[in-house]
């Protein structure tokens, strides 16, 4: 008995690694097709499924956010074997999944409880649980900004140095390629630790240096065309920063509702900012060089992240919370460096699960279910009520021409309100989505009367029929 108390004891952390990176991955696909896709995302699968590189180009000449991700997903799409709307969800997860098995594995040098801890908060975060089921770049963002940290962390180890600097430049580039918010990832985290090992006189100034010059470099082609063309208006959508900003940011970590309120907001949020006062005085008296560890400067990265683009969407929107997304793994590599003592004794643990648990419940309360827009739904309703091949709609025409095909619909062919045609039929639909739409109706040449109206999440369908 003592022998295989001693066992467990000794292999708790990497027994707990394991079955925390099971329940993530089950998360991750838990109810999957819970909804329909949404109009962000069907920007994504639409552009994504042209079978023409160059109509390819053109569809996305308008979107602001650099193209990876969409060319990935277009080769997904290339090689599924049947273009479905599940088999579209489950590349965004492959991804997520992926990040975990590769994190797993390139933490292994860490020490087990910090280890332990950064893969369990990055595991069961509500905001990579979330974005791991939308098809838009966030998963792919997550993931190797989370890689480039790990990758940075690891760069002190002698052994391997040079494939870890070339995994860095390829994985910053690409990163920059993603997402915008990739490229500001990676430019203040480069920017920030070359004026710590600079203030240090750290050997390792000039290879950071070097990092940010490349990644630069290489950012510079789509920096030219986003500068000089009119993508960065396609996002004047976005509200200034406010209050309800920082709310939905914080929801990435923990999920909140008013009845969990105390452990899963106060508590952390007293406990987090308990280590940065603790830190800070632990600055007094000691060397000025063994100042700012890189947990430390990690979480300041984070900080100036946040900080510098809530302050310019003062002036130009640019921030919604997803956004923030790459500054997770920072604030976890923070959180994991000072429980990393504390998690050694079993109530630490046992606190770090209710508080997990909390949170997944209101999480799971106010995530599993339909909250977007039902784009399926009205594929359904059109296929059993209305009449072909004529469909009316306000608003992407062409996403609902998938969702038709997906049906096995093909009859139909959905076009834009206000397309002056000639109508045969005896019977018309029009679809009217409620944000987007060009408020347009029937043309003034169809006579025609209204029938019927139904509801739908996001949208309502009118039915016509000659008078």
């Amino acid at each position: 008995m003592k022998q295989q108390n001693f066992t467990f004891h000794r292999y708790r952390f990497e027994l707990g690694i394991l079955l925390v990176l099971a329940i993530g991955v089950f998360l991750r696909l838990y109810q999957l097709d819970r909804q329909s896709l949404w109009g962000d995302e069907l920007y994504s699968v639409y552009g994504s499924s042209l079978s023409s590189w160059s109509d390819f180009w053109i569809y996305l000449a308008e979107d602001p956010h650099p193209p990876l991700f969409q060319i990935l997903l277009s080769y997904w799409i290339r090689f599924l074997p049947k273009f479905t709307e599940f088999s579209i969800k489950l590349f965004p997860v492959s991804i997520s999944i992926l990040n975990l098995f590769v994190l797993w594995i390139l933490t292994q040098s860490w020490e087990k409880p910090k280890r332990f801890v950064f893969l369990f908060l990055i595991s069961l975060s509500p905001g990579a649980i979330y974005y791991a089921q939308e098809v838009r770049s966030y998963s792919l963002l997550l993931c190797l900004s989370s890689i480039i940290l790990v990758l940075f962390v690891n760069l002190d180890n002698k052994t391997s140095q040079r494939f870890r600097f070339i995994s860095l430049v390829i994985t910053s580039i690409l990163v920059s390629y993603v997402h915008l918010f990739g490229f500001i990832f990676v430019g203040s985290l480069y920017f920030v630790f070359w004026l710590r090992f600079l203030w240090k006189r750290d050997e390792q100034t000039r290879w950071v240096f070097l990092l940010g010059l490349l990644t630069f470099l290489a950012f510079i082609p789509f920096l030219y065309q986003l500068m000089n063309g009119t993508k960065i208006a396609t996002a004047s959508w976005i509200d200034p920063p406010s209050l309800l900003l920082y709310l939905a940011y914080y929801s990435l970590f923990f999920y909140t509702s008013k009845k969990f309120l105390f452990l899963t907001v106060i508590v952390p949020i007293l406990v987090f900012f308990y280590w940065i006062f603790k830190d800070i005085r632990g600055w007094k008296g000691s060397d000025t060089s063994e100042r700012f560890s890189s947990s430390q400067t990690f979480l300041f990265v984070a900080f100036c992240i946040v900080i510098s683009t809530s302050l310019f969407s003062l002036f130009k929107p640019i921030v919604t919370n997803r956004n923030w997304i790459v500054t997770l793994p920072l604030i976890y590599y923070f959180v994991a460096d000072h429980l990393k003592v504390a998690v050694e004794r079993w109530y630490t643990i046992v606190v770090l699960i209710f508080l997990t648990l909390f949170s997944l419940i209101d999480f799971k309360k106010n995530y599993y279910f339909v909250f977007k827009e039902d784009w399926r739904g009205a594929a359904h309703f059109i296929a059993n009520n209305c009449e072909p091949p004529v469909l009316f709609s306000d608003s992407y025409p062409e996403y609902l021409s998938l969702y038709l095909s997906w049906d096995g619909h093909k009859e139909f062919s959905p076009v834009l309100t206000g397309a002056d045609l000639e109508i045969s039929q005896s019977k018309i639909c029009v679809v009217k989505r409620f944000l987007g739409g060009n408020g347009l109706g029937l043309p003034s040449s169809v006579a025609m009367e209204k029938v019927g109206q139904s509801l739908f999440y996001g949208f309502t369908i009118e039915e016509y029929k000659k008078k």
